[in-house]
């Protein structure tokens, strides 16, 4: 939490590829970098533990997911602002609609202490591929970790927030597509 509000100064409003998804975006966020933010270093650590478990389950499903696994992204910082901002939400999404951008993983981990969905909104919504289906809802209850693949398996939208929801995410990349597609552009 702390290292959140030390970067929401330098937060923007988020942004994606899509124009759509950003006009669908009541975030602000920031990319950091692991080394300037001490703070992410466990959580990069239970992470790379969590995807070395996962690449080790024999399941043909997960490897065709993992595969290409070569690197993992900045980390996003992102508040929605609750109250103040009555498009606090992020409208149904896929991480990597269209399979070019490189994000295989999504590793999401909320910060957001004492979080009561019935009074404060702001759950990941997941559906089933078909993108109508809910699959699940989640809180964005403090230290909770949610992973999923970033592909079209797995679309989602973050639900109105009524209080601000503060969440980091990181992706697991495949490195050369992530670059291909972002040409010049930072790893994020």
């Amino acid at each position: 939490f702390a290292a959140s509000e030390r970067l929401k100064s330098s937060m923007a409003t988020g942004r994606t590829d899509s124009q759509v998804s950003t006009k669908g975006r009541g975030d602000a966020m920031v990319w950091a970098k692991p080394g300037d933010v001490p703070e992410l270093g466990p959580l990069i650590e239970y992470l790379n533990a969590v995807v070395s478990c996962a690449l080790e389950v024999p399941s043909p499903a997960i490897a065709a997911h993992l595969n290409g696994v070569s690197a993992l992204s900045d980390a996003q910082v992102a508040i929605f602002p609750g109250e103040v901002n009555p498009d606090s939400r992020y409208i149904r999404h896929v991480d990597n609609e269209d399979g070019l951008n490189g994000r295989l993983l999504t590793c999401t981990f909320y910060l957001n202490e004492g979080w009561d969905a019935a009074r404060d909104g702001g759950e990941l919504r997941v559906f089933d591929a078909d993108q109508t289906t809910i699959k699940a809802d989640i809180s964005p209850m403090s230290n909770r970790l949610v992973v999923f693949f970033s592909d079209s398996t797995v679309p989602h939208e973050v639900r109105r927030s009524r209080r601000e929801r503060r969440a980091i995410t990181i992706w697991y990349l495949d490195q050369e597509k992530h670059l291909s597609y972002h040409g010049e552009e930072l790893i994020q």
